[in-house]
């Protein structure tokens, strides 16, 4: 069996197939795999969201240490995490375990948390 840690090329979900398979695209070759483990399912879904997570962590930490922040992009930061929520409740929700689920849900509720509250009146 091939560990997921020693595939090196970058991959893409297409697709959930109706047997509980996740099918892959290797972008610019056109070739779809279809994997049916659920470990190797959950470890591409846990690798796919911790770098959408990370990128929208590192947008957070700089909406913070600004001075000046902008309330679009504050609402921007908000529109990606409430848009990472929805994947995980419509499109990995029958492939990840419930305890997954409920990890990557709280992660979000708490980065939503850290997000700057702009008052249009007072300006912060």
């Amino acid at each position: 069996m091939i560990k997921f840690e020693e595939i090196k090329c970058d991959l893409e979900i297409v697709e959930f197939d109706d047997n509980n398979g996740l099918t892959l695209n290797k972008k610019n070759d056109n070739i779809k795999v279809t994997i049916y483990d659920q470990e190797i399912i959950e470890n591409i879904i846990e690798t796919n969201f911790n770098k959408k997570y990370r990128s929208l962590l590192y947008l957070v930490m700089n909406l913070k240490n600004e001075d000046d922040v902008n309330p679009s992009d504050c609402e921007l930061a908000l529109v990606k995490i409430n848009d990472l929520r929805t994947l995980l409740l419509v499109k990995y929700f029958g492939f990840i375990s419930k305890e997954l689920l409920d990890k990557y849900l709280n992660m979000l509720m708490l980065l939503e948390q850290k997000v700057p509250f702009i008052n249009k009146e007072r300006g912060r």
